[in-house]
């Protein structure tokens, strides 16, 4: 007895110490994405008109109050989650005496600890996902992505905090559906374009319901509506509801008719359309450009649909993999696709590479790829060639995604089909 105590406890201790040495080596790498962040932020200014927009935001909020800033401002188009970060953090600042500029690190800041917290919340997640070598690999992936560098600390933009919201409601729905609402929900509240893995939700819950099994359904419901709750009643208080909503969520939508605004989807130029084109312009005087984007995205999310009744057992893994292939499908499919909105698709498809070594080569092809589209953009060089060829790619990469996909519907689908509900 006394010796298996022993063998135990110096068991712990070499867990423990090893645990260490990880976080140790994690900080180098944290350490290293910082250093390069901050020289890249301050060597590049990115792209100017969204920071100058953001600043001005930051302006009204100190000004106005978060309450009361829709109303002030009708040029604020971004739901409140990221307001209220920029509105602290323009406090923070001026306290100091601190004055934010665009495409300074004053302003870039923020956006560079955001990346931060994704690694740290990345590397707490991963340990013992994967063999050390390969997990390793794949942080440097995420903390040195061009793509999500180029992103943030280059151009400026925050697409990093909805992504990772999104990629942890999937990843707790199993174990925690409450939590996931949570996180679903202040994603939405962050930008609305975390709609896009609702389906994921929805087929897995009519599953659940076809199963007589309503729990995810009533929890995850319980979950989104506390931070909904909160900023209704927070915003009605201030008599700006209406306001935000009509600002946050309406005033952005078919705000832009071309149909891409630089991104490299099917309509550059692939399908015989120019970016400039109208998407409100008809196929043979039958359908809109817009609406032929909606029905092949639709055809996307009976996709996964299928996908999720077809999968014997529902795992995370799963619900990341469908996650990952709906906000990709988005990216590449309909009209009005503004370059940005490859990254939360980035992002699901590398925590998807902890669970699935099979994706590892989706996850680097496109980390090239997505960062050549937003380096294009910024330099406002975007050859149509080139752009083309890697359009093609995207195209490949959806296809691919898709056969996988189907290679895990054909691999688990054989015998009784089950949901795993205990949460």
């Amino acid at each position: 007895m006394t010796d298996r105590l022993y063998r135990n406890t110096r068991k712990q201790q070499r867990l423990s110490k090893s645990l260490w040495i990880e976080w140790l080596l994690f900080l180098l790498l944290l350490s290293v994405g910082l250093g390069l962040r901050l020289w890249l932020g301050s060597r590049y200014a990115g792209f100017m008109s969204d920071q100058n927009l953001f600043v001005q935001w930051m302006n009204a909020l100190r000004q106005y109050g978060l309450g009361t800033v829709y109303i002030h401002d009708p040029n604020i188009n971004y739901p409140p989650l990221f307001l209220l970060f920029m509105q602290g953090y323009a406090a923070l600042l001026h306290g100091f005496g601190i004055t934010i500029q665009a495409g300074q690190l004053s302003f870039k800041s923020l956006l560079i600890v955001l990346d931060l917290v994704a690694g740290i919340a990345v590397f707490g997640w991963s340990l013992g996902k994967e063999k050390a070598i390969v997990r390793w690999g794949l942080l440097c992936l995420f903390v040195l992505n061009p793509a999500l560098i180029v992103n943030s600390s280059i151009w400026g933009q925050v697409d990093i905090l909805n992504g990772m919201l999104m990629a942890g409601a999937l990843l707790t729905f199993l174990a925690s559906p409450i939590l996931s609402g949570i996180l679903f929900a202040l994603a939405l509240l962050t930008k609305l374009q975390a709609i896009v893995i609702a389906p994921v939700f929805g087929f897995y819950i009519l599953k659940c319901l076809w199963q007589r099994n309503g729990k995810p359904l009533l929890r995850m419901t319980i979950g989104a509506m506390i931070p909904v709750l909160g900023v209704i009643i927070y915003f009605a208080s201030y008599g700006g509801l209406q306001a935000m909503f009509r600002s946050a969520y309406m005033s952005a939508v078919g705000l832009y008719t071309q149909v891409t605004l630089n991104a490299l989807n099917i309509w550059f130029y692939v399908v015989g359309t120019v970016p400039t084109t109208s998407d409100t312009a008809k196929l043979w005087n039958i359908i809109s450009l817009r609406n032929l984007g909606f029905i092949l995205l639709l055809l996307a999310v009976i996709y996964t649909g299928i996908y999720l009744w077809k999968c014997r057992t529902i795992t995370t893994a799963i619900l990341l993999k469908a996650g990952a292939w709906i906000s990709f499908a988005f990216f590449m499919l309909p009209t009005e696709i503004h370059e940005r909105y490859s990254i939360p698709a980035l992002i699901l498809i590398l925590l998807v590479t902890m669970l699935d070594r099979k994706w590892i080569a989706i996850a680097c092809v496109l980390s090239v790829t997505i960062t050549y589209n937003l380096w294009g953009v910024l330099t406002s060089n975007l050859p149509q060639l080139s752009g083309i060829v890697v359009v093609w790619i995207h195209i490949f990469i959806l296809l691919w995604i898709g056969w996988l996909m189907y290679r895990d519907m054909r691999s688990t689908s054989r015998g009784i089909v089950w949901v795993d509900t205990n949460n």
